[in-house]
């Protein structure tokens, strides 16, 4: 992946006119919140660097986008609206969110970035698990 597009890292709340080259690394199922009825669905997406940013589909843009944001293709994504993480909604760790909607715009690129999809994965002891219930404590660090 060529770096002639922004990177994660470059993002900040608020930011708008921008385009990223990313690779859909996660696609949970679809929920619905806890508070109240609105059905969501979180993406996870890494650019060249392997920074990752967590995405959001609400509502009827689940549906839109199902065939569209593919686990595993790579995508060019403009002017998703970005916001700050809440702790109390993130899906990963991260100082950005961004909401997809049908406002932006969505184009898949045929590259092969399957080396940016290689996860190590750290555990935590079962034994250390109590210590962090009822926190918003990110233990996949």
């Amino acid at each position: 992946m060529s770096n002639e597009f922004q990177l994660i890292r470059e993002i900040s709340s608020g930011t708008t006119g921008w385009t990223f080259k990313v690779v859909v690394a996660e696609k949970f199922s679809p929920r619905i919140a806890q508070k109240n009825p609105t059905k969501y669905q979180n993406l996870i997406l890494i650019d060249s660097e392997g920074s990752t940013v967590q995405a959001t589909l609400y509502g009827q843009n689940i549906t839109a986008f199902q065939d569209e944001l593919i686990l595993g293709k790579t995508y060019l994504i403009s002017n998703a609206l970005v916001k700050a993480t809440s702790a109390e909604y993130k899906a990963k760790s991260g100082e950005v969110q961004w909401t997809i909607s049908g406002r932006i715009r969505i184009r898949r690129v045929e590259e092969n970035n399957s080396n940016l999809l290689i996860f190590t994965y750290t555990f935590t002891d079962f034994e250390d698990l109590p210590k962090y219930m009822d926190s918003n404590i990110d233990i996949s660090k």
